[in-house]
């Protein structure tokens, strides 16, 4: 056999056990099942009845707030190939809107030093801007083929700052008789919304890459806004909010 050829031949039964070798170590290194990201996004939403309160008209304005959601997401994967995840993290949110309604006969009941109910007819609005510390917790389902994330689970929040300003029109009128013509009244109750908040979360991210994704989440709170003595309104009120941005995975 040719020198050359022989020492080829050697060379390369060296080279390619080793680098075969190589390529095994690289894939069947063992990835950590935690995994850290970061995200950035905005809620949008109210402080919503079940229904639309027969007393309401008309529905003149309503501005769904776009309050910005930052956050630290965290993650733990139950095993290397499964789809399932548990994901928790901490965020800083806020959850506002603005709406104007024309009611008439509405039942309030923040008008009056004795908190006794009268009948509104007129131009109402609302304006609530909250800021809140939450913390998730859910499950994660990646889809076998295709970028989908599903996400369903809960969260709780810490009520950082409570703000609630209804606005009555003077020109209106109270159980049948004038108002206060000329004059809008304004009746600060955020005192009087509950401190905690915990409610259900579901939603979807579709990655971009292996690192960016774009994400949705529909977050409903459980009990009611006010505290249960404050009986503001003879319905109840809630929070319900989409929050829509980005995600970017630090560690994968």
């Amino acid at each position: 056999m040719n020198s050359r050829l022989l020492l080829a031949s050697l060379t390369l039964s060296l080279l390619i056990p080793r680098g075969l070798a190589a390529s095994t170590t690289d894939d069947q290194t063992p990835r950590s099942p935690f995994a850290l990201g970061l995200h950035l996004g905005f809620n949008l939403g109210g402080a919503l009845p079940p229904t639309v309160p027969k007393p309401v008209e008309k529905v003149m304005h309503f501005n769904l707030g776009a309050a910005p959601n930052v956050g630290i997401d965290l993650s733990y994967r139950l095993s290397p190939t499964s789809p399932f995840a548990l994901a928790t993290g901490i965020e800083y949110e806020g959850k506002g809107f603005y709406a104007t309604v024309r009611a008439k006969d509405m039942p309030i009941r923040y008008q009056s030093s004795d908190l006794s109910e009268q009948h509104y007819t007129g131009l109402q609005s609302v304006d609530m801007s909250n800021r809140y510390l939450t913390v998730p917790l859910g499950l994660t389902f990646d889809m076998p083929r295709g970028g989908f994330r599903f996400y369903v689970g809960g969260y709780y929040s810490h009520a950082l700052r409570r703000r609630f300003v209804a606005k009555l029109d003077g020109d209106g009128l109270m159980d049948g008789r004038p108002y206060q013509p000329g004059v809008v009244l304004s009746f600060h109750i955020g005192d009087f919304i509950v401190r905690n908040d915990v409610g259900v979360r579901f939603g979807a991210d579709y990655k971009l890459d292996k690192q960016w994704a774009v994400t949705g989440r529909v977050n409903v709170g459980l009990p009611k806004l006010f505290d249960s003595g404050f009986q503001v309104m003879p319905y109840s009120l809630r929070n319900v909010f989409l929050c829509l941005g980005v995600s970017y995975s630090i560690t994968r």
